[in-house]
C-alpha cells in the first residue's frame, strides 16, 4: 500500500511539475507575442512617420500664414485659370476633396502672376460671390483649354457665362468690378507673397506645409503628401479626437 501511495505522490508530483512547465512555457510564448506585437507597432509608427519628411518631401514655411482657424485644417489651392498645369490638375482636386476629413477645408485663391490673368481671378472671385463655382469652375477651364477661348476682358467671360449658364451678365459685371472683389484679389496676393508661392498649382496646408513637388514622380503623389500633412495637422490641433 505504501508502495502504491509513493507511487501515486511522484506521479501526481511529476504531473504538477509537467502542469508548471507548460504554464510557464505559454506565459514566456505570451511574452514574446506582446513584445512582437509593440516591436511591429512600433516598426508601423516610425515608417509612417518616416513616410514624409520635412525638408524632403515638404516644406515648412517661417512664419506661418495665419489661417485664424483652429477647428479645421486649411488647405490653399492656389491658381489660376489661365494656367495649363492647374486645368490639368483639377482632377487631382477633385481626389484630394473627396478623400478629405469633415474637419479639412480646401480654399482656392486665383493668382494674378500677369496683368492678363486679373478677369480670370475676378471670374473666380466672382462665381464664389454668386454661388456658381460647383457649376462653372470646370467649365471655365474647359473653354479656355480645351475649347481655346480667349477670355481678355472680364467682359467676354461675362457674355459666355451668361450665355453658357444663363448668369445675368449685368449682375456679373456689377460684382466683379466691385470693391469687394478687387478686396479679395488684393488679400490673394498678400497670401501669395506671404506664403511665398512662386507657381501654380501650389497646395499650402494651414498656412505652413508645402509638398516639394521635385521630391515625386507624378500628381497623385503631391495629393497623398497633402492628405497626410491635413492629417498630420489635424492630430496637432486635436482635431482627430
Amino acid at each position: 500500500v505504501k508502495a502504491e501511495v509513493k507511487e501515486a505522490v511522484v506521479n501526481e508530483a511529476k504531473e504538477q511539475v509537467e502542469k508548471a512547465k507548460g504554464n510557464a512555457a505559454d506565459a514566456v510564448i505570451d511574452s514574446m507575442k506582446a513584445v512582437t506585437e509593440k516591436a511591429t507597432d512600433a516598426a508601423d509608427t516610425v515608417k509612417k512617420e518616416a513616410k514624409f519628411q520635412p525638408g524632403i518631401h515638404y516644406g515648412v514655411i517661417n512664419p506661418a500664414y495665419e489661417t485664424n482657424t483652429d477647428d479645421k485644417v486649411i488647405v490653399y489651392e492656389f491658381f489660376s485659370y489661365m494656367c495649363a498645369h492647374c486645368a490639368s490638375f483639377e482632377p487631382y482636386m477633385k481626389k484630394l476633396e473627396s478623400e478629405l476629413p469633415e474637419h479639412a477645408e480646401i480654399v482656392r485663391v486665383p493668382v494674378v502672376f500677369h496683368p492678363q490673368w486679373r478677369p480670370a481671378a475676378q471670374a473666380y472671385y466672382t462665381f464664389e460671390a454668386m454661388g456658381l463655382v460647383d457649376t462653372v469652375h470646370v467649365a471655365m477651364f474647359n473653354a479656355i483649354h480645351q475649347h481655346k477661348k480667349q477670355f481678355r476682358t472680364i467682359d467676354e467671360i461675362a457674355v459666355w457665362a451668361a450665355g453658357s449658364f444663363n448668369v445675368d451678365k449685368d449682375k456679373f459685371l456689377s460684382t466683379a468690378k466691385s470693391f469687394m472683389i478687387d478686396g479679395q484679389i488684393r488679400k490673394g496676393m498678400q497670401m501669395m507673397q506671404a506664403m511665398g508661392v512662386s507657381s501654380t498649382p501650389t497646395l499650402i496646408t494651414h498656412g505652413k506645409l508645402v509638398p516639394n513637388s521635385k521630391s515625386f514622380k507624378n500628381r497623385n503623389d503631391i495629393i497623398d503628401v497633402t492628405t497626410y500633412l491635413v492629417g498630420m495637422e489635424a492630430e496637432n490641433m486635436g482635431l482627430n479626437k
